[in-house]
């Protein structure tokens, strides 16, 4: 492939993860700030690939070549952040900041660039066949941005390999998925290192990999596996419910309007819809209600997703949190609808 001709590939794999980012805002309900940060990072480190191979000064590229660092960078750390909530390990809120800290630090030694001359001694440009490259005399540190990605891929597959071992996903099928995603990386990174091909293959994997996780994330939502973040109903709230810490007649005085509001979604719902509202309420686990309701599982799947989306909660777990709480209050009676069938 001709150099311009890479150029122009750089340029359509930025717009893609760019309309990635911008298709993720604005239709996915569960908003997790994870994958958004993480496509917005995608988006950036393409966007520098690009900037790169069609710039014409030393300056623009050397700002080109920091914002696809910024992206790598940090697309790295998010993807773990990511894999470690999804494969439910402990949480340890030092953890995040101390892998912050790390991802910071190594993005600001590659985004010095020659400046110090520490990761790079020195930098020029050249372009050839209509495509611009930096010519790079590497430094003493350069090294540790290597090991920064190299580390943090192997914590990924540490995790994830715990993970199938203690069978903390209930899924060893999604587990084993997690984990080719996370050695596609590796694999494309440690063939980059070795071989010079001319072309940065991380840019696509990147977008590979967090539409996979995604993916994975959507599936074990849907199944109540995962917890999303950003619920809607207070965990904390909920246990203190059902230990009696709270009484439900002292509740906090939005808690009102917050049934009222939910008992109203809920009578938007479909007959359909309210079989199997009734169903969770009668606490069957998703797997069980196409012989409940007569349905295939994708028919489940398809009103799952709009019941979500009517009720204005990102999953499974979050709408058995809304129900436990009016359970709790005395006030179940209100989500049920006994004419399209109470399921015992």
């Amino acid at each position: 492939m001709k150099n311009g001709d890479l150029s122009v590939v750089y340029g359509i794999l930025a717009l893609f993860a760019a309309l990635l980012c911008i298709a993720y805002l604005l239709f996915d309900q569960r908003r997790n700030r994870l994958f958004l940060a993480l496509f917005g990072c995608v988006a950036a480190a393409n966007s520098g690939y690009f900037l790169m191979a069609v710039c014409n000064s030393l300056a623009v590229a050397k700002v080109a070549n920091g914002l696809s660092y910024f992206g790598g960078a940090f697309s790295i750390l998010v993807m773990l952040l990511i894999i470690y909530d999804v494969c439910r390990m402990p949480k340890y809120p030092w953890l995040r900041w101390l892998l912050t800290g790390i991802s910071i630090a190594a993005f600001a030694l590659a985004a010095s660039g020659d400046w110090l001359g520490l990761y790079y001694r020195s930098v020029s440009l050249e372009k050839i066949n209509g495509m611009t490259h930096l010519v790079k005399d590497y430094g003493p540190l350069h090294i540790l941005y290597g090991l920064y990605l190299l580390s943090y891929m192997f914590m990924m597959v540490g995790i994830v390999l715990y993970a199938l071992k203690t069978k903390r996903l209930d899924s060893p099928k999604y587990t084993l998925v997690l984990l080719v995603a996370v050695l596609l990386n590796l694999g494309v990174w440690l063939v980059e290192q070795l071989i010079d091909v001319g072309f940065e293959f991380l840019s696509v994997s990147y977008i590979v990999t967090a539409v996979l996780l995604l993916l994975i994330y959507g599936m074990l939502c849907d199944y109540g596996i995962v917890q999303p973040s950003g619920s809607l109903v207070s965990v904390q709230l909920l246990t203190q419910l059902n230990t009696r810490q709270v009484n439900p007649g002292e509740l906090p005085p939005n808690m009102e309007e917050m049934f009222c509001r939910f008992a109203e979604k809920v009578r938007t719902l479909s007959s359909a819809e309210r079989r199997i509202l009734n169903c969770y309420i009668a606490g069957h686990e998703i797997s069980e209600l196409p012989d409940l309701v007569f349905v295939s599982i994708n028919t489940v799947k398809k009103h799952n997703r709009s019941i979500y989306q009517k009720l204005a909660v990102a999953s499974r777990d979050e709408l058995m949190l809304y129900i436990e709480l009016f359970r709790c209050c005395g006030r179940l009676d209100e989500l049920i609808d006994e004419t399209t069938g109470v399921i015992s």
